[in-house]
Parts: structure tokens; sequence; C-alpha cells
């Protein structure tokens, strides 16, 4: 047998080769399912998945954000329901209810309409699994922040007082 010896740099390039290579994919987005990302969900079937991921972008909308940032919160989801049997049964019941109540598709149904529904479940447990799920995996996530302007914590820069505490400029000037 032969058994190859590899230097230090040897092993660097190799190294820098396999994560180029990653990265490239990533880059041109290998993916079965035509998006750049494909979701990823072990306990929910893809449709009840892609109808999660709309109503997600529905109770908290923010058009300058890609669905890849929604489907964060759907795999977080997806993650518990495979752990809770009655959880899973509860998204998978809810999200049929909406898409039902919908005229057969959440993504067809106006905006208007679909807010009427959210209001609709907004007390049962459906919906607040959901909310509270996203509150955390959608808002917490410090590569979104830059979206919403911002910054992230203070107190390893030195906290607001002396550094901007009013230097947003999002919110209307009053007088």
């Amino acid at each position: 047998m032969n058994n190859p010896t590899y230097s230090r740099r040897t092993i660097l390039k190799m190294g820098a080769l396999t994560a180029t290579a990653a990265y490239a994919y990533v880059v041109a987005g290998v993916s079965l399912s035509g998006k750049s990302w494909a979701l990823t969900v072990n306990a929910l079937d893809s449709e009840t998945a892609n109808a999660l991921l709309q109503v997600c972008r529905s109770i908290y909308p923010h058009p300058g954000l890609d669905d890849l940032v929604y489907a964060v919160s759907v795999e977080s989801i997806d993650a518990q329901a495979a752990q809770n049997p009655e959880l899973k049964a509860a998204i998978t019941r809810g999200i049929a209810a909406l898409q039902e109540a919908a005229g057969g598709s959440w993504q067809k149904a106006s905006t208007e309409k679909q807010i009427a529904l959210l209001q609709g479940v907004e007390s049962d447990a459906f919906f607040q699994t959901i909310r509270g799920n996203m509150v955390v995996s959608l808002y917490d996530n410090p590569k979104i922040w830059p979206e919403f302007g911002y910054e992230g914590p203070s107190f390893a820069k030195g906290g607001y007082l002396h550094r901007g505490f009013d230097d947003i400029d999002w919110l209307p000037v009053s007088e």
C-alpha cells in the first residue's frame, strides 16, 4: 500500500480548494428546487413547509428580506415538530385550515384576506407557536440586523450614550 505524505502547504492548498469549490456551489445556487437555496424539512411535508414559509412572511412582512430568511424559521419549527408529534399535527392542521380558508392557496389570497384569516387564529396555540418561534429565529439573526438599521448590541462598544444613541434616521423628526 502506498501511504502518501502531505506537507502542511499541501494540506492548506487542498483546504483552500475545497472551500473555494464549496463557495462556488453556494454562489451558483446548486439546488434541485430551482431556487438559490432549498428548504430542508424532515417532519413536515414540502407543501406544508412552503405554505408555512408564506404564512411566516405574512405574519412578519418585510419586503426587503429574501425567503431564505423566513426559511430559517420554518426549519426551526420543523425541528420542533420532529420532536413533538402533537406540535407536528397542530402545524399540519393549522396550515391546512388556512390554505382551505384562503380558497386553496395561501399565496393566491389577497393580503387583506390573509390578514383577516391570521387575525381569526391569532389566539390559537398554532399561531402563537409560529409567532413565538419567529420572534427568535427572525429578529435574533445578526445577518439581517442591517436590514432594520440595527447595529447590534452596544455593550462591547461602550454603550450608546457616547456613541450615537440618537443617530437613527428612520424616525420622523418631531418639533
